[in-house]
């Protein structure tokens, strides 16, 4: 946790990428909702790859800028969430899970936004990223299963149902290192 200098623009390249991620949030949904759920999986595909691009331009091109600290987690948060919830009511991915997944950003997105506020900046930790990248790679399984037509529950949805048992466990061992990283000062201040 640390403050960052801010010498770029704010429309930097990764922060375009995050702005059309949330973009694509509605189409997605709208896709699933109107029975194109491959059309869903094609465009949650193409938004899973801007996360990973804007994080890399970010930092291969130095262009890592205060905005992106917090629109890149926020749109990643947005996108998960939102199709979480909507394949939860298509009854493919069980309802505890989502709540346990959407509370969990909730929770951590409003810490980071306490501490942004009192001037410190809470960077992504590597579990948490591991979590983004099953809950993508879990979410994508599931609506390529859904939008191929093929039957539910086949061994692709499956498969995709367990990556996200995978991200639930990073999810929650992400949350306790943030909480647990952010109280410690706390903690060691009082002891003293």
């Amino acid at each position: 946790m640390k403050a960052k200098d801010e010498r770029l623009p704010i429309w930097t390249l990764p922060n375009r990428l995050s702005i059309i991620r949330i973009l694509f949030i509605p189409l997605i949904i709208l896709c699933m909702e109107n029975g194109f759920p491959f059309s869903s999986f094609l465009l949650f595909l193409v938004a899973g790859i801007t996360d990973g691009l804007d994080g890399f331009m970010a930092r291969r091109l130095s262009m890592s800028s205060k905005l992106g600290l917090y629109l890149d987690p926020i749109a990643d948060k947005l996108l998960v969430s939102s199709v979480l919830i909507t394949l939860t009511y298509e009854n493919l991915v069980p309802l505890w899970m989502t709540i346990l997944l959407v509370c969990r950003e909730f929770l951590i997105n409003g810490l980071r936004a306490f501490l942004a506020y009192e001037g410190i900046a809470v960077y992504p930790s590597f579990t948490g990223k591991l979590k983004t990248v099953f809950q993508i790679i879990g979410i994508a399984c599931i609506l390529f299963d859904w939008g191929s037509g093929l039957l539910r529950n086949t061994l692709i949805d499956k498969i995709g149902l367990y990556i996200l048992y995978v991200a639930l466990f990073f999810s929650l061992y992400s949350a306790w290192y943030y909480i647990a990283a952010i109280f410690k000062p706390v903690v060691n201040n009082e002891s003293q």
